[in-house]
């Protein structure tokens, strides 16, 4: 099946082709990006990486970032 995963920051799309029983970690692995820093996103509202995609979806996939302040 076909995915089209936009990259945010990024501001790039890619179409993915993936198995037919695929998941956001599988779309996270076909992108060659880690799980622990990315968030998905499908109509606006996010998903788990175990939740099952479908033919046509397109996913915002959104890097996190974390830090603090030294001060």
């Amino acid at each position: 099946m076909r995915i089209v995963a936009e990259l945010v920051p990024a501001r790039r799309e890619q179409s993915v082709e993936l198995g037919p029983q695929s998941t956001g970690l599988d779309l996270l692995r076909a992108l060659g990006l880690a799980p622990d820093a990315h968030l998905l996103v499908r109509r606006d509202l996010p998903i788990p990486v175990d939740e099952s995609l479908a033919e046509g979806d397109r996913i915002r996939v959104v890097t996190v970032a974390s830090g603090g302040c030294d001060g």
